[in-house]
């Protein structure tokens, strides 16, 4: 048997022992201080490969040369050495190791039968199709790594591809040019960035990678590290491709489903892991008049929907804790919508800062709803809450708010009943020079109400809040009114109806209100269609409720004219 130490693979005689090190793994194998004395002095045989029967031969105490062979079947169990005779094939010759020293050593650290590896990647055909710098960097990466061929023309002897598109939307076109099955690495372009993905087969492979890298894309428009050098970062690219080949051809295992994005001016490589989620609908119709589910509010601070909803690279949205927005009166959370064309500051008020953060979410996804439209002539009315029932009474009340655009009756009264909402009223009156005129709207059958707050002298309205009394809803209104100018580093949405106290209402609240919505006073004949968004192309299931709601008249049966005697 011959054995040889792998590349990257070491070991030093130490009191305790041999100490062993093979990548991030280390450890210390007990041995005879003669023993390590032997393997270090006979190092550079073994890094060149050596016979153990040689080794064996050196030791004359039959009892060391049992110990000597237990330390190199451990060595070769931990894979410091690897075994000759096993490698997959003879020893590459000196000019072609010498020539392709990298990938040979690659995978003899690497690879099992690293020489059988070796003689595949000799013998392969690899494919690159597009153009521009990347094309020629793995281009001239998968010669120099010892590529067998490498041609712009995919054939049936094609075993693996490098798709250098100059957008993501070419990856498409260019995965129906490969024979089925072909497996590819796509390398798309971007404005100021660069993305290799791992390895894809198919086209429909292609579509799902295109959404991952245009998202991955979105954020790092925004990344303070800023723009990459687009010939460095193409040429980075383009030797990542080729490593990723070298990867695939030589079954190291070492290949990850991760996105690799290049961005800054520093040539940052970040992974994002990228998995390829089952085709199937993004919406999905509702019928059930009420769902069977907890009502419990979740709040973001626990991460169950913060954390896939923000995560880098991946989400719909970033908290922009970088405003330093105003946390007086009330708390306020930003969130830049990275998916919504222009990425818009989304801000979220409470009175805690998780009720800013779930405020802010709510709309990022009513934002996202309604961006995401089947078509623009679609019905419906954009609509989120962390439950399905709450996503749906968001919905029906805010379909009902806008039937009814004036602000209704005042309140009665000269001022609020409660003293907050006193308060509040005083100070948008005397702080911020808003003198404030209260209207409401009550649904019948209930004592859920819309309380409007207008600018009394221009008629300007700054609020718009339902509450499950009038005194709640005028205290909300108030609320928001007075939040939307606590700030002024990022603009609060126009006046839309707000119904956060769906949030905080128990579920027998929800139970009265859900009753009352559906009722024939305010159905009135109508009935209640919802589609929510279930799923997103890079992260899956939307982990909050959100979609499109809508009143409509029931279809009608079509009777047939009388036929003419």
């Amino acid at each position: 048997m011959r054995v040889k130490l792998r590349p990257g693979a070491h070991f030093v005689p130490v009191a305790r022992g041999l100490y062993c090190a093979r990548g991030d793994r280390t450890f210390v194998l007990a041995s005879p201080p003669r023993l390590q004395r032997l393997l270090d002095d006979r190092l550079g045989e073994l890094t060149d490969g050596a016979d153990a029967a040689d080794l064996l031969g050196s030791v004359v105490e039959p009892a060391e040369r049992v110990a000597l062979r237990q330390v190199l079947a451990a060595l070769l169990d931990q894979g410091v050495l690897f075994d000759l005779d096993r490698a997959g094939g003879p020893v590459p010759d000196l000019a072609t190791a010498e020539r392709y020293g990298d990938a040979l050593a690659y995978y003899e650290e690497h690879c099992a039968e690293p020489y059988a590896a070796f003689a595949v990647l000799r013998a392969a055909e690899v494919a690159v199709l597009g153009g521009g710098p990347a094309a020629r960097s793995a281009t001239r990466g998968l010669l120099n790594l010892g590529v067998g061929t490498v041609t712009d023309r995919p054939g049936p002897r094609t075993a693996a591809a490098v798709l250098a598109a100059a957008a993501p939307g070419e990856l498409s076109e260019l995965a129906a040019l490969l024979p089925a099955g072909t497996p590819y690495i796509p390398v798309p372009a971007g404005d100021g960035h660069q993305i290799v993905g791992p390895v894809l087969r198919g086209v429909p492979q292609a579509r799902a990678f295109r959404a991952a890298a245009e998202r991955a894309a979105a954020w790092s428009r925004g990344h303070p590290a800023g723009r990459a050098p687009a010939l460095h970062a193409a040429t980075l690219a383009g030797s990542l491709a080729a490593r990723g080949i070298l990867d695939h051809l030589g079954a190291t295992a070492l290949g990850t489903p991760d996105l690799h994005l290049i961005h800054g001016r520093t040539l940052r490589t970040t992974l994002h892991p990228f998995t390829v989620r089952p085709a199937g609908p993004r919406w999905s119709p509702v019928t059930h008049q009420a769902p069977a589910e907890a009502d419990d509010t979740l709040s973001p601070a626990d991460g169950t929907a913060d954390e896939p909803l923000t995560t880098r690279w991946s989400g719909l949205g970033r908290w922009r804790d970088d405003l330093d927005l105003p946390q007086l009166p009330f708390r306020l959370a930003a969130l830049e919508a990275v998916v919504l064309p222009g990425q818009p500051v989304l801000l979220g008020w409470g009175t805690e800062p998780e009720d800013a953060r779930r405020d802010a979410l709510l709309r990022l996804l009513r934002a996202t709803a309604e961006d995401a439209r089947p078509d623009p002539a679609h019905p419906g009315t954009a609509a989120a809450g962390t439950t399905s029932r709450r996503w749906l009474l968001d919905g029906l009340l805010r379909v009902l708010s806008a039937e009814e655009p004036d602000d209704g009756p005042p309140l009665p009264g000269s001022e609020p009943a409660t003293p907050r909402a006193r308060s509040l009223l005083r100070a948008l009156t005397h702080y911020f020079d808003r003198p404030a005129r209260l209207g409401r709207r009550t649904l019948p059958g209930t004592d859920w109400t819309l309380v409007t707050v207008t600018h009394a002298d221009t008629g300007e309205r700054l609020a718009r809040q339902w509450g499950p009394s009038a005194q709640a809803a005028a205290q909300a209104a108030l609320a928001r009114a007075l939040a939307g100018l606590q700030q002024d580093r990022a603009v609060f949405a126009a006046a839309t109806v707000g119904t956060r106290a769906l949030e905080w209402a128990g579920p027998t609240e929800l139970t009265a209100l859900d009753a009352a919505l559906r009722s024939p006073e305010v159905l009135r004949g109508r009935a209640v269609h919802a589609r929510r968004l279930t799923t997103d192309p890079v992260l899956g299931p939307v982990p909050l409720p959100c979609g499109l709601i809508w009143l409509a008249d029931p279809p009608t049966t079509p009777t047939r004219a009388p036929e003419e005697s």
